[in-house]
């Protein structure tokens, strides 16, 4: 049987659920081959499953740059 919880009891519920999850997340910036890089988003230090990532980058910092502007969405 599903119950439905009122609406401000599961908002607060799923902002919960989402500051612990962004709490697990990180952005890790990496050097591929030949000064190309990319940033990829990790959990507990390992690829998610469906992994997330983008670049090329030409340097270390553009790739920062990017993955923080990225990141503020999540």
């Amino acid at each position: 049987m599903w119950q439905t919880l009122p609406g401000g009891r599961a908002r607060h519920i799923l902002l919960s659920m989402a500051a612990l999850l962004r709490d697990e997340l990180h952005i890790v910036v990496v050097e591929c081959d030949n000064g190309i890089w990319e940033w990829e988003i990790c959990r507990k230090g390992e690829p998610l499953p469906a992994r997330m990532r983008d670049g090329p980058f030409g340097s270390e910092e553009v790739a920062l740059a990017a993955a923080k502007s990225h990141s503020a969405s999540f």
